[in-house]
């Protein structure tokens, strides 16, 4: 079994949803982050500076439940400011 929270595999290793959620559309809903945590957009507000985006980790994958990140994992990779 897979460690949880590390990066052996790339993101959407897991199930071909994921893969190709991550990938189409060309403007996919999915990133990773340069920290290596992945996230999905799940709200975005207009500003006067463009779209501002609100984004969650991804703990579980959305198609197929495998769990891909941990809580761990992720708060050890965020930055102080972006909290």
């Amino acid at each position: 079994m897979r460690e949880v929270g590390r990066r052996d595999e790339p993101f959407g290793s897991c199930c071909e949803g994921l893969r190709k959620a991550m990938t189409m559309p060309k403007e996919s809903m999915f990133r990773q982050e340069d920290n290596g945590i992945l996230y999905l957009a799940v709200g975005y507000v207009d500003t006067a500076e463009g779209p501002g985006w609100f984004a969650h980790a991804v703990l579980y994958c959305p198609f197929c439940g495998t769990q891909i990140q941990d809580e761990e994992t992720v708060a050890g990779s965020v930055r102080e400011g972006d909290a």
